[in-house]
């Protein structure tokens, strides 16, 4: 899909969602049998699988039949398979994938349209959301700042977090600082060494980073990238209005806020249960 394809496609979108009259409260419409399901794929990375879960059932409520399918974690894979049609839409993240598709897309504000045109012919990109799976450096102390940083800090973090630009070579390359690192799957492991006074790095779409105990630390050099919420869609799907409009009245719906809240209830419960409960009391309209 050309840029200006992308772009266009955001506007009419936009345009579309100001003249359509919300419609009357009513019950979901009964799934066609011979409309082919969405297949949506999710990658092993809990909020990805959030999405997913989010975009097959707010299709589902609107009478488009879809389900969640595994694919892989890697984005060049996932392309290919919506190339040769074995997926149809992809929730990502558009700074995570152009680093993983060795994408020079440095500047922010034409990071997503730099993903729509290195996919050009081979994937769809959808307008991001509000969420934004950005890193967080929080601690327990106040006034904390990336400044303050030293051989003796003790910095615990995923392991997706050593291979990013922003993390261990961005602390040394901007701070001049190579302090201590511990690697913890666990969020809950990071937290709990936290508010032992550790300096805890979570995404901005983990329940854990928003404890209330926990306060941002400052990143005065702006080292910490934004890497926002996108959806990937396969060429052909790329023409399909139910699809195009409930995918993107999510995107304009979702934030940060609304993930952890999912997240959360799913800590107790499941995906699917937690997003049915969200998508009840904010119903895709």
């Amino acid at each position: 899909m050309k840029l200006s394809a992308v772009v266009l496609l955001a506007m009419t979108l936009a345009m579309v969602g100001c003249a359509r009259q919300a419609p009357q409260a009513e019950a979901p419409q009964a799934s066609s049998p011979a409309m082919a399901p969405i297949r949506v794929g999710v990658s092993s990375d809990p909020t990805i699988q959030v999405l997913g879960e989010l975009y097959a059932q707010a299709l589902v409520a609107k009478g488009h039949p879809a389900s969640v399918v595994d694919a892989d974690d890697d984005v060049s894979a996932q392309v290919s398979r919506l190339m040769a049609d074995e997926l149809d839409v992809v929730p990502g993240f558009a700074w995570s994938a152009a680093q993983e598709l060795q994408i020079n897309a440095d500047d922010p504000r034409s990071l997503v349209s730099d993903l729509a045109v290195a996919l050009d012919g081979e994937a769809a990109v959808l307008r991001p959301s509000k969420v934004d799976r950005a890193w967080r450096y929080v601690s327990t102390r106040t006034g904390a700042s990336l400044l303050d940083l030293s051989a003796t800090t003790t910095i615990v973090a995923p392991q997706r977090w050593r291979a990013a630009p922003d993390g261990p070579s961005g602390l040394a390359a901007l701070y001049g600082a190579e302090p201590k690192v511990t690697i913890a799957a666990d969020a809950d492991e990071r937290l709990a060494q936290a508010r032992d006074g550790a300096i805890a790095v979570f995404d901005g779409t983990e329940p854990q980073g928003s404890d209330a105990a926990m306060k941002l630390v400052d990143d005065p050099k702006t080292m910490i990238a934004s890497d926002p919420h996108v959806a990937l869609l396969r060429l052909g799907v790329a023409e399909d209005e139910t699809v195009l409009e409930v995918v993107q009245t999510l995107h304009d719906v979702l934030d940060n806020a609304a993930i952890v809240e999912i997240r959360t209830r799913a800590a107790t419960n499941s995906v699917p249960a937690a997003v049915g409960e969200w998508l009840a009391a904010h119903p895709v309209r």
